[in-house]
C-alpha cells in the first residue's frame, strides 16, 4: 500500500489519497475541517494527484446546480470558487459563477486570460453523456452579468485551443469542494481540476 508522502501532515486530504481512502472517509474529513483550511488542503492537492481525487470521489452522490450554485448566494451576484488544475504551470485559478433564475452561467477568471479568453459555460445538471454537474463550452451564456470580462465564442482564435467543443464533468468531493474532468467531444483530455468555495 502506498505511504503518505512524508511532507504531508497525518491525516489531511494528500495522505488520506495516499492510502485510498474512500468518498466518505475524503468527505467526512474535509467537512469537519474550518473553511480556511479545507481551502488549503484541496489547494494543496497537485498535479497527477487531481485526478487521483476524481477517481476516488467516483461513488460519491451526484451534486446538483442548486447545492453547487444556490439561488440565495449567486442570485445576480458573483460566486467564486478557487481552483486547482493539473497542469504543471499556471494552476491556479478561479471559476466565477452568477444564476439568474434557474440560468447559471460561469467564467475562467485566471493570469492567462489574455491568451485564452474567459472562457464561458453554462452550468446545467448532466447531459446525456454523463448524470454529473457540467461546465459546457459548447452553449452560448444565456445572460453576461455586468462587470465580467466581454463574452468571446469559445470557437474564437485565442479560445479554440481551450475551450472549443469542452466540456467539464464535475464529482462531490466535500461540501463546498468538487473535482472535475475535461472531455472534447466525449474524450478525457487527462486534465482535471479542483474547486472549493472561497470565504
Amino acid at each position: 500500500m502506498a505511504q503518505p508522502h512524508p511532507s504531508s501532515p497525518p491525516g489531511d486530504l494528500a495522505s488520506l489519497l495516499s492510502r485510498g481512502a474512500r468518498h466518505d472517509e475524503i468527505a467526512a474529513h474535509l467537512d469537519a475541517l474550518p473553511a480556511t483550511e479545507r481551502l488549503a488542503q484541496v489547494l494543496a492537492i497537485t498535479g497527477s494527484s487531481v485526478g487521483k481525487l476524481y477517481d476516488a470521489v467516483a461513488g460519491a452522490p451526484p451534486i446538483s446546480v442548486a447545492e453547487f450554485c444556490p439561488p440565495e448566494l449567486a442570485e445576480r451576484k458573483t460566486l467564486i470558487y478557487e481552483g486547482r488544475n493539473s497542469l504543471p504551470a499556471f494552476s491556479r485559478f478561479q471559476k466565477r459563477f452568477q444564476r439568474r433564475g434557474d440560468q447559471v452561467v460561469g467564467y475562467n477568471h485566471q493570469t492567462m486570460s489574455f491568451a485564452t479568453g474567459p472562457g464561458y459555460f453554462i452550468t446545467v445538471d448532466g447531459d446525456d453523456f454523463r448524470r454529473e454537474l457540467l461546465f459546457d463550452y459548447t452553449q452560448e451564456p444565456p445572460f453576461v452579468p455586468e462587470g465580467w470580462p466581454p463574452y468571446a465564442p469559445n470557437s474564437s482564435l485565442r479560445s479554440r485551443l481551450v475551450y472549443f467543443n469542452m466540456k467539464d464533468y464535475c464529482r462531490r468531493v466535500a461540501r463546498g469542494v468538487i473535482v472535475g474532468a475535461a472531455f472534447k467531444k466525449g474524450v478525457a483530455q487527462g486534465a482535471y481540476f479542483t474547486l472549493t468555495l472561497a470565504g
